[in-house]
């Protein structure tokens, strides 16, 4: 019976079922209270040996029928669109033709690890495992006897899991096959049942300390969706974009299970049988990366203390360091800064401390490009407001040492050419005409050809004019005349100086995007909506010198040139909040103002469009029948459109678009003659109307309206409240400026504000001066001591009992 068919109990749960009987339990009470184990073995050698490979010898089954199994049960529970099919190919089964009970077991195994052991992604990728229990004689969870036995964790299975360990030795490292549970093996069930004797048990029979989990309950919960198979390999495929989320992600080993759990005693039993700390489960993270992502100091300090890596990054390239900045788990990073920080000296109640910047500051240390998974650039960039609380201390010295080494002089700069660009342009955009104007004498000369012709003959002067007024340029291209008068020759000038300040502009932008690569510097850039802006404007005046080439075209073209000198005007008087973001009086209100808009303003506008939509095609039909009443009123009267009457409705809705904006209008509080029209209608349907809009006046203009303010106020308070929010704002601006200078100036500023650490030259870290007082030391350690506690697993729980139901 295959485990997966969960419509028909399996007859494994004959020997011991969910609420603990079966044909076992019983001659286990038996044998714990008499000491006869006789009877018991005896099912052993009879009902249990029935289920296994080769009479408990085992069996190697090949991973792609495994991972194919796993597959197919996933499947059935997704939908039809969802469906993932396990990737790559299988290849051939070697083992088809072979039978495996005339060999040796190791040393088969031994020589078909020679044979078809291969590398995928740096890991040593066996084709085969060892299973004892028949994986067509599973449980509903792919679990066999052993793993139901822990499953109960009482003291009679637990016996009867150490008689079948006992009779059985390879059943030790079995696991389950099912895709919520598959890897977890006995040992991981026992440091999940915080059962110290038990792991030790198990080790001491041959359990593999290394085995790993990947069942999608232990997964993080945003990767659960993201879960692929490949028929090449045993682990599944993830999604890299995390936020390792989930109480139950314990990161695969049963050393990385005892540490997410907090169980000291097992994490040294575990070490002392050669469980690496440093092993790395499918999202790259060690030991130290989930005790940051747990929030476990003390088991973080166990970990290091017995040789734990810090240097070990992740997928995301990410070490304990940067991760606890990523996760804005301040604790942690000061814990971690603390076992980093080396001492060189103390004088008193004076440390001089030395922290290595190579994972904190965004600027490496080798080459002088940028670090993006540093700590500085996590902390600076975060959408998080516990991340505010890491620009204090070393945070907050680092950012001062930035600008005084360069953030200041460059910003300076910068400010300086903007607002050279901005007068140059304001001068051009100013001194523009938006037609050909002609003095009034030369009209009058132009106007009067045909006397000139017919009376006398032309004098040289009069040719000259002529002349001048053939070589005129046509009116819709007047912007090409600068000779007329100095006002245009000051256009001419103020033009060229902008176009060399946009194009040295531009070529700097494309020297930055070379240096950090496109995505890097996007990513940078999007965090300056001003900005973007500004560098729009930009293209924009490179899009102006075609438009008004093709002037002689059609007189849209001066339109269209005058449409986007206005539009780059706004976008780049809009860069002015990019300077004013590291002030302390001015940059949290530039902050509110994107928060209100792109957050309040576009979900009201949002909800806004509905109301205004369906009420403007209400009213218009209601304004057209009032319109049609209204005719038929003056034909009655003998009255003419023309005439003034008091009684006399305008149709103010005359359009869609017109019904449209007069709605607007009305939301903001002017609708007198818009009631006005409604009342001297002369149709049925006047009540109606009145109806109709005593209801938008409601529903919008009190309601929505008023909604729209609380909104704003909430977003502008709590954004006030924070009142290191500037303090990002500035170093924001300090990482944008960063992002400018070449590796070979990084360099040399990262020098000025680091020293060597000891006699390593290619090794930077930033000193830090701390007065230490027992006060602060006491603080400390109550906050260490006070951490949160971790997850357990009960009996109760659904690991325990949901598959057996």
């Amino acid at each position: 019976m295959s485990f997966n068919s969960s419509d028909v109990p399996s007859s494994l749960y004959s020997l011991v079922d969910e609420h603990g009987g079966g044909i076992l339990a019983p001659w286990i009470k038996y044998a714990r209270s008499s000491g006869d184990y006789s009877i018991l073995e005896e099912y052993l050698d009879t009902s249990v040996k029935a289920y296994l490979y080769n009479g408990g010898k085992g069996k190697l089954v090949s991973i792609s029928e495994l991972v194919s199994i796993r597959n197919k049960q996933r499947n059935a529970m997704l939908g039809a669109l969802r469906r993932k099919k396990g990737r790559g190919k299988s290849g051939p089964n070697i083992l088809d033709d072979i039978d495996q009970e005339i060999f040796d077991s190791r040393d088969f195994l031994k020589a078909l690890k020679i044979l078809d052991g291969t590398h995928i992604r740096g890991h040593r990728c066996f084709k085969y495992r060892e299973l004892v229990w028949d994986i067509q004689q599973r449980g509903k969870m792919g679990e066999c006897l052993l793993h139901i036995c822990l499953l109960h964790n009482t003291a009679d299975m637990n016996e009867l899991a150490r008689q079948m360990v006992l009779k059985y030795p390879k059943m030790v490292n079995d696991i389950f096959i099912s895709e919520e549970y598959y890897g977890l093996s006995p040992l991981h069930q026992a440091i999940v049942n915080e059962d110290l004797s038990m792991v030790y048990y198990l080790c001491r029979k041959g359990a593999d300390v290394h085995q790993r989990c990947y069942g999608s309950f232990f997964c993080s919960d945003d990767q659960k969706a993201s879960r692929t198979d490949s028929l090449e390999h045993e682990w599944v495929d993830l999604s890299p974009n995390t936020r390792y989320n989930g109480q139950m992600y314990w990161g695969e080993y049963p050393l990385s299970f005892a540490a997410c759990t907090n169980q000291k005693d097992t994490f040294r039993l575990l070490k002392a049988f050669k469980a690496d700390l440093n092993m790395m489960d499918t999202n790259g993270n060690t030991v130290l990366h989930l005790a940051v992502i747990h929030d476990l100091p003390d088991m973080f300090k166990l970990a290091y203390d017995n040789g734990a890596n810090l240097r070990i990054a992740n997928n995301a390239k990410l070490t304990p360091l940067a991760l606890s900045a990523r996760l804005a788990n301040k604790r942690m990073f000061d814990l971690i800064l603390d076992l980093e920080a080396l001492c060189p000296w103390r004088y008193g109640d004076i440390i001089c401390k030395e922290y290595p910047l190579a994972n904190i500051d965004t600027i490496s240390e080798e080459d002088g490009t940028l670090n993006p998974n540093s700590v500085l650039a996590n902390v600076v960039y975060g959408d998080k407001s516990d991340h505010l609380d890491f620009f204090d201390g070393l945070m907050e010295e680092l950012l001062e040492r930035k600008w005084e080494a360069f953030g200041k002089k460059r910003l300076f700069w910068s400010l300086f050419g903007y607002l050279y660009f901005l007068f140059v342009f304001f001068l051009s955009f100013m001194t523009r005409e938006v037609r050909e104007t002609y003095e009034e004498e030369e009209e009058e000369t132009f106007s009067n050809f045909s006397s000139i012709f017919s009376h006398k003959p032309l004098t040289f002067e009069e040719l000259l004019i002529i002349q001048k007024y053939n070589e005129r340029v046509p009116e819709k291209c007047h912007l090409w005349n600068y000779s007329k008068d100095f006002r245009q020759m000051i256009r001419f000038s103020a033009e060229i100086l902008s176009l060399i300040a946009v194009v040295v502009r531009t070529m700097k932008d494309l020297v930055d995007m070379q240096r950090t690569g496109f995505i890097r510097w996007w990513n940078t850039l999007k965090a300056f909506p001003e900005k973007i802006l500004h560098k729009c404007a930009q293209m924009l005046i490179f899009l102006m010198i075609p438009i008004r080439m093709m002037c002689y075209l059609h007189e849209i073209m001066l339109v269209i040139e005058n449409i986007i000198a206005i539009c780059v005007v706004l976008m780049s008087t809009m860069h002015f909040f990019f300077y004013c973001r590291g002030l302390k009086f001015v940059g949290p209100f530039v902050l509110m103002v994107y928060k209100i808009v792109m957050g309040d303003m576009l979900r009201f506008l949002f909800i806004y469009a509905f109301f205004m939509l369906g009420f403007a095609q209400a009213f218009y039909v209601i304004f057209h029948s009032c319109h049609r009443a209204e005719l038929d009123y003056q034909r009655q009267n003998n009255y003419t459109s023309n005439m003034d009457y008091p009684t006399k409705f305008e149709n103010i809705m005359a359009t869609p678009f017109e019904s449209i904006m007069r709605m607007f209008i009305m939301s903001a509080g002017e609708f007198g003659a818009f009631y006005k029209n409604i009342n001297d209608c002369k149709h049925s349907i006047a009540f109606q109307g009145k109806m109709f809009f005593t209801l938008y006046e409601l529903l919008v203009t009190i309601m929505l309206l008023n909604l729209l303010i609380a909104m704003m106020t909430r977003t502008y308070e709590k954004i006030a409240e924070t009142e290191k929010e500037w303090k990002r704002q500035w170093a924001q601006v300090i990482v944008m400026l960063e992002q400018s200078l070449s590796p070979y100036e990084r360099l040399m500023a990262m020098f000025s504000y680091s020293r060597p650490i000891r006699s390593d030259k290619r090794r930077r870290a930033f000193v830090v001066r701390l007065k230490h007082t027992k006060s602060t030391e006491n603080v400390a350690q109550m906050e260490f001591i006070g951490k949160k506690q971790s997850i357990r697993l009960s009996q109760n729980s659904h690991l325990h009992m949901a598959g057996l139901r």
